[in-house]
């Protein structure tokens, strides 16, 4: 004879949703995008000074390796 398996109730599933009013859904997606931005801002400025340092090691490079003519 086989075991017999433990049943389960079935309980339906809900699925409970809380609307939160558009004005606090667009304030929360206005703050998300500030904050994006603010990073970005941050990482542009860190892409220029290596972009500065780049450039200053190249021209140092080429000062140095210039053929005497």
């Amino acid at each position: 004879m086989h075991p017999q398996k433990p049943t389960r109730r079935k309980i339906p599933l809900m699925v409970a949703a809380v609307v939160q009013p558009v004005s606090k859904r667009l304030s929360w997606m206005e703050a998300l995008l500030i904050e994006m931005r603010t990073e970005q801002d941050v990482k542009l400025r860190k892409i220029d000074k290596l972009q500065l340092q780049i450039d200053e090691l190249t021209e140092a490079l080429t000062r140095k390796f210039q053929p005497l003519t």
